[in-house]
């Protein structure tokens, strides 16, 4: 059980500030009665484990999840939403120790696909990558000081981050609607369309994607390509994933070009890949003997990410003049992956096993 605090009200901040609890941003005060509401709103019991990290010993429990949550300022209607997330950042394969701890600075970006985020107010549209929602802002701010509270990542200790990037307060946003024939980030997994997902990457901050004049969906994909492979990005020539926030403007230009989703993922993860001398020619020296493998492949050249399947192609934002996103991930993928989770709501049964035992698979 968690340890109870009494403090007077107007002593509050101050405290937290003082010991070390927050974000660096005033809190809501986790009253016992805030975090019995915010459990019972995401159907768990105090004492549920939702994950550990092994190099840490350090497990989360949903009481310290809602303690978070509270103090993040989340509407208890979003904490299912919180818990799938914590669940998505304590798989292994996505190495929560390793994000972390990183110098990188890697934000815990979140992509929410699926009809609860509309629901509670999740943005997918004008300004979805910045501020002005609670949800976005709460959703994202609770994993965080899930990380700073229960796993002592804090800056300057554990968390080794040399810059940072803003996105370290919060980066969470709902996609979009797909212009048709393109299904919903959350179907092009496999789950269902009546389904809330939640995809968490590290990564470092967005980067702003502009081709504002070209209306073909071919051009647009050649800027996109151009983005990806910066060779000030880290995970350039060494494979690792990333998220394509595609704009409305673009959207409508892939989709009218007849370009699929797996054709934009297919063609990044081939256009994107550098010869070995644009990263010498800016500086940049290829590892060797290190575990990023650096040698190049038949082409001669080098990944940005691993596979198709490691770009995350998802759309939102409003209309403009042609605006879409890029995020990489901050490490290659033999560090770290990205990882989804299907939102389960209060009273959500489990599957009927009969008489016998079996292994229930969480993550769908």
């Amino acid at each position: 059980m968690a340890t109870t605090m009494e403090i007077e009200e107007a002593d509050v901040q101050e405290v937290f500030f003082a010991e070390g609890l927050t974000d660096g941003l005033p809190v809501v005060p986790p009253t016992p009665e805030r975090v019995e509401a915010m459990l019972v709103a995401g159907g768990v019991g105090a004492d549920e484990m939702l994950g550990t990290i092994t190099a840490r010993n350090r497990s989360v429990t949903a009481e310290q999840a809602a303690v978070n949550a509270v103090m993040a300022g989340c509407a208890p209607a979003s904490f299912p939403v919180v818990l799938a997330a914590l669940s998505a950042m304590l798989d292994p394969a996505f190495n929560a120790n390793a994000v972390l701890t990183s110098t990188g600075g890697a934000a815990l970006c979140l992509v929410v696909s699926g009809p609860l985020a509309s629901a509670i107010g999740l943005n997918a549209g004008h300004g979805a990558l910045g501020s002005g929602h609670r949800a976005n802002a709460t959703i994202g701010r609770a994993l965080r000081l899930v990380a700073i509270n229960v796993l002592d990542a804090r800056p300057g200790g554990m968390d080794g981050s040399s810059l940072g990037n803003p996105g370290k307060y919060s980066l969470c946003f709902a996609e979009s609607s797909p212009p048709a024939p393109w299904e919903p980030w959350r179907v092009a997994l496999g789950y269902d369309a009546a389904d809330t997902t939640v995809t968490i990457m590290g990564t470092e901050g967005p980067r702003q994607v502009a081709n504002l004049l070209n209306g073909d969906g071919h051009g647009v994909l050649r800027t996109y390509a151009a983005a990806m492979r910066n060779p000030s990005t880290f995970c350039v020539g060494k494979g690792g994933q990333g998220i394509v926030v595609v704009g409305p403007e673009h959207a409508a230009a892939l989709v009218e070009a007849g370009i699929s989703r797996a054709e934009v993922q297919a063609y990044l993860a081939e256009a994107s890949r550098v010869r070995p001398e644009e990263l010498e020619e800016a500086g940049v020296l290829l590892e060797q003997g290190s575990q990023h493998d650096m040698a190049p492949g038949p082409d001669g050249k080098l990944p940005t990410v691993g596979e198709p399947d490691d770009v995350v192609v998802v759309t939102a934002g409003g209309g403009g003049a042609g605006w879409s996103a890029y995020l990489p991930a901050f490490a290659p993928t033999i560090h770290t992956r990205s990882v989804t989770r299907r939102v389960r709501l209060p009273g959500e049964a489990l599957p009927d096993c009969g008489p016998d035992s079996c292994t229930v698979d969480l993550s769908r």
